[in-house]
């Protein structure tokens, strides 16, 4: 991840991106928080390429990936 994708994480607070990880996974979710203290991002999960490691759950939980999963991050 770059300090640019860090710029449009945190612009993005409140709105829909495109996450693609370092294996590979590509998540489509709403940014909830990003925080450079603990390096880490909580979004809302509206779809993902790798869906059988996701719970399913009558309400959708909030999830957190770390800087150093993600390779870049692209708006919507």
């Amino acid at each position: 991840m770059t300090t640019d994708d860090l710029h449009l994480l945190k612009a993005s607070v409140d709105e829909v991106v495109r996450i693609i990880c370092c294996d590979g996974e590509r998540i489509l979710g709403k940014v909830l928080v990003v925080s450079e203290e603990e390096e880490d991002v909580i979004y809302d999960l509206i779809s993902t390429t790798k869906e059988p490691q996701y719970e399913k759950h009558d309400e959708q939980p909030a999830y957190r990936i770390l800087f150093s999963e993600i390779d870049r991050v692209e708006s919507e």
